[in-house]
């Protein structure tokens, strides 16, 4: 379970976060989507205990795994030793296959990857262990539509071990085979339903022309900050 209850969070005087209110049970995919500057990765930043709110309630039941938004990694260590790393502070061992089949790129340094390669390596570092919560930030960023289909099969795994997930995405049909609930942040946050979305099962006209009605709704408040 996941759950932040009227959270506030402000950057010196600038509010980021006012009233937000989010639950991502175990199985469900969250997503979170808006303009930029709206406090998408800020809200993921405090689920995951990096940013303290302000105000109001967080909890997370059970181990977190997080991706950030660029790739959390050590740019000088190998790609082993980075999973070697986090699988030290998952408490587990580095399984023999991993997500993308990033063992293969084992010996080669960060630095000399390829942002999709080094977000490919930051997704598999946030699942070690299995935690029972993902927070994933703009996964899709640098990823080609093969691995895309990839990380939906891995996120559908999830889902069906009863994992929590709350996802950044800016693209609908990056996550329209997954999300179950998506909340939007647009001056004022909001929080709709697949079947108000899309409809269930989605209908993926349904879905972009929803999504983009949100958007030309947030740009009429100012939202982009």
């Amino acid at each position: 379970m996941v759950e932040m209850k009227e959270v506030c969070f402000s950057y010196g005087r600038r509010a980021i976060l006012q009233g937000l209110t989010l639950t991502a049970a175990p199985g469900e995919c969250v997503v979170l989507a808006g303009p930029n500057g709206s406090g998408k990765s800020t809200a993921l930043s405090v689920l995951a205990g990096v940013l303290r709110p302000g105000s109001g309630t967080v909890r997370v039941n059970g181990p977190v795994g997080y991706a950030p938004q660029g790739t959390g990694l050590f740019e000088d260590m190998t790609v082993e030793d980075n999973l070697a790393f986090f699988a030290r502070l998952a408490g587990c061992r580095v399984p023999g296959a991993l997500p993308f089949g990033v063992e293969r790129y084992g010996r080669r340094r960060v630095s000399r990857l390829s942002v999709g390669m080094k977000k490919q390596v930051s997704i598999a570092c946030a699942l070690l262990g299995d935690p029972m919560a993902v927070l994933l930030d703009e996964p899709c960023a640098a990823l080609d539509m093969e691995y895309r289909e990839e990380l939906a099969a891995l996120i559908g795994g999830l889902k069906e071990r009863g994992r929590a997930v709350v996802y950044v995405g800016h693209e609908p049909m990056e996550f329209a085979s997954f999300y179950d609930k998506l909340v939007f942040f647009g001056g004022e946050w909001a929080c709709y339903s697949r079947s108000e979305l899309s409809g269930e099962p989605a209908e993926d006209s349904r879905l972009c022309d929803n999504f983009g009605k949100l958007f030309q709704g947030a740009k009429g408040k100012g939202a982009d900050r």
